[in-house]
């Protein structure tokens, strides 16, 4: 879709953070790469380097053509997706952000990467896709600071949640009929070709909620999240010609799709903090979060700060804790009170 003096493309950058196995995020990533593995779309692997990467793309330059407008056009349209995070950013993370966040809105003629003794690859008219899902902790213990926040992070939709969606003990086995009948649909949503539209009324409803984007920032406390907000807008129009494609292939943004990518991206938002943990400078800023989450979900009642230091003392000691809960009540999230001989802490419920 024209947009400016650049061009938008529907290609997104999703990641799924919760908790190691507790919001069952794994199967979510594992289905779409089975699909587009049967598809034989163009799915790049685990634990890659910025090399392997940049040649894994140049190599779909040379084979993916498609005709348009009468001519022969090419694109590098690679799927990154990888179940934890962890072990795409394996070898060497940094590299990888770099490419990442370079390749997100490049969609340019020619792309290159030199190596000093390898040669050089050349990519054609760029188009990266990717889905992955990784914990809260790792986010926190591995990502530089810089790319929280920034250029890295604010490219993504950031899904974050604390809770199962719903509980099932035996997943049933998959529906051919229904996994066959959605490959169809991928198959030739892989097809489409052209420019997207505005349909009837849905440039004004973009337009009358683009004006609100920075009221929205005023509202997010986290300011690690700001970037994401204010990159909203772009995203926006790319969730809504994905949702386009889903619908019809007539590659026309409707008032419905648009006001259904405005409201997905919302709610991603009011839960986008979750995805971030505590990354930070603070020294104390993890283990303030993991009590404050100890306080709230494991202990609804109160706490001793014997028990507690019981239950922490292989991430903190009884300085640290001290500091920590002090934190705590200064944020008005804990409030403390002395049983017997002991105070005991319990958290304040709506604060968080």
């Amino acid at each position: 879709m024209p947009f400016g003096l650049e061009t938008q493309y529907p290609n997104l950058y999703i990641l799924i953070v919760a908790a190691p196995g507790k919001c069952r995020k794994g199967p979510t990533v594992g289905l779409a790469k089975r699909m587009l593995s049967d598809l034989q779309l163009p799915v790049f692997v685990d634990s890659p380097t910025k090399r392997a990467l940049t040649k894994f793309m140049h190599k779909i330059s040379d084979t993916s053509h498609f005709e348009y407008a009468g001519k022969s056009m090419v694109q590098s349209p690679p799927i990154l997706i990888s179940k934890e995070l962890s072990s795409f950013f394996a070898v060497d993370p940094k590299s990888m952000i770099e490419v990442l966040t370079d390749l997100y809105d490049f969609h340019a003629d020619k792309w290159e990467y030199e190596t000093s003794g390898e040669g050089k690859d050349t990519i054609l008219c760029p188009c990266v896709n990717c889905l992955f899902a990784t914990t809260p902790r790792w986010m926190a213990a591995n990502l530089p600071e810089d790319a929280i926040g920034g250029g890295f992070t604010s490219r993504f939709v950031l899904v974050g949640a604390e809770s199962k969606y719903k509980s099932v003990s035996l997943p049933p086995p998959i529906n051919e009929g229904l996994y066959r009948d959605l490959l169809l649909d991928l198959g030739q949503i892989s097809k489409l070709v052209g420019l997207f539209k505005w349909g009837e009324g849905a440039l004004e409803l973009y337009d009358e909620w683009y004006e609100s984007v920075d009221s929205i920032v005023k509202k997010i406390k986290d300011e690690r999240l700001h970037g994401n907000v204010y990159r909203m807008h772009t995203i926006a129009i790319k969730v809504a010609m994905s949702l386009s494609c889903s619908a019809s292939s007539d590659l026309v943004i409707t008032p419905e799709k648009m006001e259904q990518s405005i409201t997905l991206l919302t709610d991603a938002l009011r839960n986008a903090h979750l995805a971030l943990g505590a990354h930070g400078r603070s020294k104390t800023g993890i283990d303030t979060d993991r009590i404050i989450r100890n306080l709230r979900d494991l202990y609804p009642g109160s706490i001793s700060f014997k028990e507690l230091l019981r239950y922490n003392y292989l991430n903190t000691n009884k300085e640290e804790l001290n500091t920590v809960l002090e934190d705590c009540r200064a944020m008005g999230l804990v409030t403390s009170k002395l049983v017997g001989e002991e105070m005991h802490f319990k958290y304040k419920k709506g604060e968080k």
